[in-house]
């Protein structure tokens, strides 16, 4: 009942003459908290700041409400009733019920052990109804889906089940060719086993998009679908960061960098009645025009992170006292937001760091939207910054922080 009035409010609304030109739309991924501690981290950050909004008509969170401990789906979900427009949810592989002790307790919603009942979605199924439903809304089809199948007793892959993968094609079939399809899952499809058999699904309709979460990194890339479309897939990264660790913000509130670089934010996408869609990463409690940061590494280095970026994004900068723009190559490297912080951590030392309030636990890896280039040597001053790719474009004017000393990363903004 509770999910059936929540959908007829999303009913309601697209039942009303659209007035603006167009949806615009919040895709979140994984507040997944893990304690009541972190649920308030939660309410004070991410939903705060959509129930402030009053320009969203939908909120999809992209799964993972909580870490395994299904007692706090039901606090959670009355935090999203207490948004100004309708929302809706696909369930992560952490909102499922756990039949075993973790971390010392039991996660089951009844407290009962059961070490050979594999995880379910008995309480998720109970508070947000099933996980699997579709709707039109502002001319655009929405369709929410499970994607977490289940792998012998407690493991999981990405995947769907042969009678969802009937049930989408038939969504699809019955959605007009024009009309965009919005496909919102938790796995991305680029971790899905059997790719191919999905695939033969979604190259029925032309004009697709997916919105992830999961990887608790953000990131944008196409993927071709043989004999079909090119499908372009978000990854939403996650509204807890890296788990909702690290020093602590004014508001108490831990920074909890991504592994991208990326801090903790989430997708606004604004759709056109004609299927045309706009994106834009927002950063949680920050001016949404702040949507990279640039540094310089000592050694003449610029580097970009743009926080939203595609891997077919184009970057150029111009630079005072140069004619022109120049033409800035994305690199496959580290976000220099990470290796601060993984300096700093090493500062911390080994025994008892896990347990340190300032340790995030990033590892060094390859971010997907970092660009570079090198600077003249006479260069101070700030950049402009220009970055386009088919679905977010900006122009903005930036000066590049040094890249922090390790001694200097805990004061550092």
């Amino acid at each position: 009942m509770q999910r059936l009035v929540r959908f007829l409010a999303v009913w309601a609304l697209a039942c009303l003459p659209m007035q603006a030109q167009h949806l615009r739309v919040a895709f979140v991924g994984d507040p997944q908290v893990d304690n009541e501690t972190e649920l308030g981290y939660a309410r004070k950050s991410i939903y705060r700041e959509l129930r402030e909004r009053k320009d969203l008509d939908l909120v999809v969170i992209l799964g993972d409400l909580v870490n395994d401990d299904v007692r706090l789906l039901e606090p959670s979900k009355a935090t999203l009733d207490s948004l100004p427009c309708p929302w809706t949810v696909v369930p992560g592989n952490h909102d499922r019920d756990y039949y075993i002790p973790k971390k010392g307790r039991i996660i089951s919603i009844d407290g009962k052990v059961d070490e050979k009942r594999p995880r379910d979605m008995a309480t998720f199924t109970r508070v947000f109804g099933g996980p699997d439903t579709t709707f039109v809304l502002g001319g655009i089809r929405f369709v929410m889906m499970d994607d977490v199948r289940r792998l012998g007793q407690n493991g999981y892959e990405g995947g769907f089940r042969e009678d969802q993968k009937k049930w989408l094609r038939k969504v699809l079939e019955d959605t007009p060719q024009d009309m965009l399809a919005v496909l919102s899952v938790h796995i991305p499809f680029r971790e899905f086993k059997a790719q191919d058999s999905l695939a033969a699904v979604l190259r029925t309709h032309p004009k697709l998009l997916m919105m992830t979460g999961h990887t608790h990194s953000a990131a944008r890339g196409r993927f071709a679908l043989p004999g079909g479309p090119q499908v372009e897939e978000v990854l939403a990264g996650a509204t807890c960061g890296t788990f909702w660790r690290g020093r602590k913000d004014e508001n108490g509130i831990p920074e909890a960098r991504m592994v991208c670089g990326a801090p903790r934010g989430y997708y606004l996408a604004d759709f056109q009645k004609n299927g045309k869609y706009t994106l834009d990463y927002k950063r949680v409690g920050s001016p949404q025009e702040e949507r990279l940061s640039a540094w310089q590494d000592g050694k003449g280095k610029l580097l970009l992170n743009i926080y939203g970026g595609s891997t077919e994004g184009n970057v150029s900068v111009k630079i005072p006292g140069m004619k022109g723009w120049l033409q800035v190559p994305r690199r496959e490297e580290p976000a220099p937001e990470v290796l601060a912080i993984v300096e700093f951590n090493k500062t911390l030392g080994r025994k008892g760091r896990i347990n340190n309030p300032l340790y995030c636990p990033l590892r060094t890896a390859d971010s997907p939207h970092v660009w570079s280039v090198t600077l003249p040597k006479s260069f101070t001053g700030s950049v402009k910054v220009r970055y386009s790719d088919p679905s977010l474009s900006f122009t903005t004017t930036i000066r590049p922080r040094m890249l922090p000393q390790t001694q200097a990363i805990q004061a550092a903004p």
